[in-house]
């Protein structure tokens, strides 16, 4: 292995001279001055390691894969313990049965979506709480855990922190653009949690969010942590995803992960999987219409652009927070590539699939589909494998379902939904401060 520090230390991708502790990216998840936090030294797992680990739990994986980023940190006992608690729910890969014998048999869908919150969000949410709460706790005996939210971060969000001792989550939402299944999830009352209803887009929420964060004078009152992407020890806990799916796949053959892509913190944490030394042979962001990624990967012209509705309604985002992360992993490394899948096509997999394969699709993952379908119709190896990553269970968007199958019904909520009861502000800074000053959530 390589060498690797002795206490994890994150560095800036604007400026390498940017150094920072665990505890210091915690309290202020960017750089001030610009870029974002990426490990210092990317550690190099040995040739042998999916085999060494082919028949682990899940928990048992992850720890493997992010000890060398967090033992020395944390301590290998406090580690072994947040993984266990973090990730206590399967993680299948599920092949569509209609497609046996024909070009999509090989595809397979990764469901990370068995948890809580019934997205994969989750797994790296609650590791981030968990942390969080470990390293600060003893300092800080109240932590806001601030977020902005298109859909599926806030319900993970509000799951992991509810009820937690000491800990209150605040998220922020779009008020149009959320579905319904969401918007319980996120807003429904309960102890711990803040939902806060936002007249804008969710980059209007997430501009709110990087402003609060950037205040000095709230931050003395109080330290706002992000549990959004913008924080690296989360997207370090999505980097097990890849190694997970390789593990089930044959060895001897090729595989491709097609990732649903918003804010590039998913594929950003393939991506540094494969830098960490697997073997993934081609990976896909599969973006919608709002994403600028794909045209700067074919122009080298970054243009952010105001998201839009899409039935892929969370990654709806025009100008991602995980870029910078993304395009310093890229550089040097092996390629990632980047497509753009329209409504319409999102929901004509959607169909097909159903019709097809028996199975439903939540719309990001259609988007995967889609994207996957593409890739084994041009690519001329035979021994290739498509891994697409389930992100959200398909029940979550009873619209979507309504668009593309007549049948809001078609896939059932594993999870009660009540009424959501959020606060309701424009998009309003000052107001979002006068939320984070007071106890709101802790009392």
């Amino acid at each position: 292995m390589s060498s690797q520090p002795r206490k994890l230390e994150f560095i800036s991708t604007a400026d390498s001279q940017q150094r920072a502790s665990l505890r210091e990216v915690l309290l202020a998840s960017m750089p001030g001055k610009g870029g974002l936090w990426v490990p210092s030294v990317i550690p190099t797992l040995p040739a042998d390691f999916i085999q060494k680990h082919a028949n682990d739990t899940y928990p048992q994986l992850a720890e493997a894969v992010i000890a060398p980023f967090f033992a020395e940190e944390l301590g290998a006992d406090v580690l072994h313990r947040l993984c266990e608690e973090s990730f206590n729910f399967p993680v299948p890969l599920v092949y569509p049965q209609g497609y046996k014998g024909t070009a999509q048999e090989h595809i397979s869908v990764l469901e990370l979506f068995q948890g809580p919150s019934a997205a994969f969000k989750d797994f790296a949410v609650r590791m981030l709480v968990r942390v969080t709460a470990h390293v600060l706790s003893k300092d800080f005996p109240e932590l806001t855990i601030l977020a902005a939210t298109s859909g599926d971060t806030g319900a993970a969000v509000t799951e992991a922190c509810s009820g937690v001792k000491g800990v209150r989550a605040v998220v922020l939402y779009p008020r149009v653009g959320v579905s319904g299944v969401q918007e319980s999830q996120i807003a429904r009352a309960r102890p711990g949690v803040v939902a806060i209803s936002v007249d804008g887009t969710f980059d209007d929420c997430q501009a709110l969010v990087k402003r609060a964060l950037a205040d000095d004078s709230l931050r003395r009152k109080r330290p706002l942590l992000t549990a959004n992407s913008i924080n690296p020890v989360r997207l370090i806990s999505q980097v097990p995803f890849a190694f997970h799916a390789r593990r089930l796949l044959d060895a001897q053959r090729a595989m491709a992960i097609v990732v649903p892509s918003g804010n590039l913190g998913n594929v950003g944490a393939v991506q540094l999987a494969r830098r960490m030394g697997l073997s993934v042979d081609t990976l896909i962001a599969a973006t919608n219409t709002n994403s600028p990624l794909p045209h700067l990967f074919a122009t080298g012209k970054y243009e952010p652009r105001r998201a839009q509705p899409t039935a892929s309604n969370a990654m709806d985002i025009g100008d991602p927070n995980n870029l910078g992360r993304l395009l310093a992993w890229r550089e040097g490394g092996p390629e990632v590539l980047a497509v753009t899948v329209d409504d319409v096509a999102t929901l004509d997999a959607m169909r097909r699939v159903r019709a097809k394969g028996g199975y439903v699709l939540c719309p990001h993952t259609a988007v995967g589909w889609k994207a996957a379908e593409d890739l084994v119709a041009r690519d001329s190896r035979k021994n290739l494998d498509v891994v697409v990553f389930g992100t959200a269970h398909p029940a979550k968007f009873p619209d979507v379902l309504q668009d593309a199958f007549g049948d809001r019904n078609a896939s059932t909520f594993p999870f009660a939904l009540p009424k959501p009861e959020p606060l309701r502000v424009g998009n309003d800074y000052e107001a979002i401060r006068q939320v984070l000053e007071s106890e709101a959530g802790f009392r």
